[in-house]
C-alpha cells in the first residue's frame, strides 16, 4: 500500500472514532460558551469615559499598601482566600496560625501583635492600615512575608507569588487605551488580537483531548488482535507510525481550521460599515489561520505524540493520565501569565482581546517555546517507531508473556484463597 492510500486509510480511521466526534463536539461547544460571548468589536477609546479598563502594575509603592491592607481584612475575620491546584478554598487559621500572623502583620504594619491579635478576637476593625513605604520594610522584605503568609495559610493564597500580582491593578488612562487600541489596529491588524484570544481558548482544549484519540486507536488494533498483520506490513516501521500520526494531526487540526475561518468572518462582520477596500486592506485575512499552525500546532503535536508514545509502549491508557495531569496543572500555574508572557507552558496562554506589546515583546519566547514543543514531539514519535520495529521483531512479546504469567498466577492464587475460606 503507498502512502497516499496509507494516509487516507488512517484519516477514515480517525474521524469515525468515537473520541474523534467527542474532541470535535468539546472543541466546538467550549468556542461557543466561552470564547464568543468575549468576541465584540474594538472600539476606539473616547475621552471622558467612565472607565477605560484595568490594568497591571509592577510597583511596590501599589502592591504593597494593597496587599497588606487585605492580608489585615482577611486576619481580622480569620477567613482567608485560598485557590490551591486552582480551585476556590476559604481557609480559617487555628490560634497557633493566626499568632504567627499576627507577627508577621505586626512587621508591615507597625501595630503591635497583641493588638492584632484583640482585634481579631473581637472581630473589630480598631486599625485602618496606613503604611509609608519608605519608613517600613523594603520590598524583598515584603515579598519574604508574603511567601511566610502564604506558607502559614497553606499555599495558593492571594499572597503567593503567583497572584501577588493582582494588589497591582491600576486604571487604565485615556492615553493608555488610545495606545493600545492604535497598536490593535496598525501592529496586529486587528484581526491578530482576536486570533490570539482564540489560540488561548482552543489551546486549553488541544492540549489534552487529542490524547484520548492518540490512545484509542492506538489500543483498537491490539484489542481486535490485529497487531500480528500489522507487524508483517512491508511498510517501515517509521512509516507506519508517522502515517498513522500524520493522519491524527491532521484530522484533528481540521476543526480548528474551519473554527478559524469562520471566527475570520465574524470579525470581518464587526467592521462591515467601513468600505469593502477598508476591511480587506486593513484586516489579516490570514491571522487565525497563521496562529492555528505557529500557535496551536505544537501544543496538538505534543498532545497527541504523548499518546501514541505511552500507548505503543506500554500498551495500555496510561497517557490519558499522564498527559491528564500534565494540562491539569499547567493549566492553573499558567494563571500568572494569562494575559501574556508565556513562559514554557504547553498551551501559551493570552487570556485578553489586546495586549500587543506584551505579545510583542515576548514573541521571541514563544517562538522557540513552539518550536521546542514541536521537535519534542517529533521525537517521541521517532522513538514510538523504534518501539514499534521492536515489537515487529518480537523483542517486547516476553514481556507481554511475562504480564500475562503475573496475572494469571495472581488469579490462581485468589481462587486458591477462596477455596480454602469456603473448606
Amino acid at each position: 500500500m503507498n502512502t497516499a492510500a496509507m494516509f487516507f486509510k488512517e484519516c477514515k480511521k480517525t474521524i469515525k472514532s468515537i473520541p474523534y466526534m467527542a474532541y470535535v463536539a468539546i472543541l466546538l461547544i467550549f468556542i461557543l460558551t466561552q470564547l464568543m460571548p468575549e468576541f465584540k468589536k474594538i472600539d476606539e477609546p473616547q475621552p471622558e469615559q467612565r472607565s477605560y479598563g484595568v490594568k497591571y502594575t509592577e510597583d511596590p509603592e501599589i502592591i504593597m499598601p494593597a496587599a497588606i491592607n487585605n492580608l489585615y481584612q482577611e486576619f481580622i475575620s480569620n477567613s482567608y482566600t485560598a485557590y490551591p491546584l486552582g480551585f476556590y478554598k476559604n481557609i480559617k487559621l487555628n490560634n497557633k496560625k493566626q499568632e504567627e500572623m499576627a507577627g508577621i502583620l505586626a512587621e508591615v504594619t507597625g501595630v503591635s501583635k497583641d493588638e492584632l491579635l484583640q482585634s481579631a478576637i473581637t472581630e473589630e476593625f480598631t486599625h485602618v492600615v496606613q503604611i509609608d513605604i519608605n519608613a517600613a520594610i523594603n520590598y524583598e522584605e515584603f515579598l519574604y512575608l508574603m511567601k511566610k503568609a502564604d506558607r502559614i495559610i497553606g499555599g495558593g493564597s492571594m499572597y503567593s507569588e503567583l497572584y501577588l500580582y493582582q494588589f497591582g491593578k491600576i486604571d487604565k488612562t485615556y492615553e493608555d487605551a488610545l495606545t493600545e487600541y492604535i497598536d490593535i489596529i496598525q501592529k496586529d491588524r486587528v484581526s491578530g488580537a482576536y486570533a490570539r484570544l482564540f489560540s488561548d481558548y482552543a489551546g486549553i482544549i488541544l492540549a489534552v483531548c487529542p490524547v484520548f484519540v492518540a490512545v484509542t486507536l492506538g489500543l483498537k488494533d491490539k484489542m481486535s488482535r490485529m497487531n500480528d498483520l500489522i507487524y508483517t506490513r512491508q511498510a517501515s516501521s517509521i512509516k507506519i507510525v508517522f502515517v498513522r500520526y500524520f493522519a491524527m494531526i491532521s484530522m484533528m487540526l481540521l476543526p480548528v481550521l474551519l473554527i478559524a475561518f469562520w471566527l475570520t468572518m465574524e470579525v470581518v462582520k464587526f467592521y462591515s460599515e467601513e468600505s469593502m477596500i477598508n476591511i480587506y486592506a486593513n484586516i489579516d485575512m490570514l491571522a487565525f489561520v497563521k496562529y492555528t499552525f505557529g500557535w496551536l500546532l505544537p501544543t496538538l503535536m505534543v498532545s497527541t505524540a504523548v499518546g501514541v508514545f505511552l500507548t505503543g509502549l506500554t500498551g495500555t491508557p496510561i497517557a490519558i493520565l499522564v498527559q491528564g495531569l500534565w494540562w491539569f496543572f499547567g493549566l492553573f500555574s499558567g494563571i500568572r501569565i494569562m494575559e501574556g508572557g508565556y513562559g514554557w507552558s504547553l498551551a501559551p496562554r493570552h487570556n485578553i482581546l489586546g495586549n500587543t506589546r506584551v505579545y510583542l515583546e515576548n514573541f521571541k519566547l514563544l517562538m522557540v517555546n513552539r518550536i521546542i514543543y514541536a521537535v519534542m514531539a517529533i521525537v517521541l514519535v521517532s522513538v514510538s517507531a523504534l518501539v514499534y520495529e521492536a515489537k515487529r521483531k518480537g523483542r517486547f512479546y516476553t514481556y507481554d508473556s511475562n504480564r500475562k504469567s503475573i496475572l494469571i498466577s495472581i488469579r490462581k492464587v485468589f481462587v486458591n484463597y477462596e477455596k480454602i475460606s469456603k473448606a
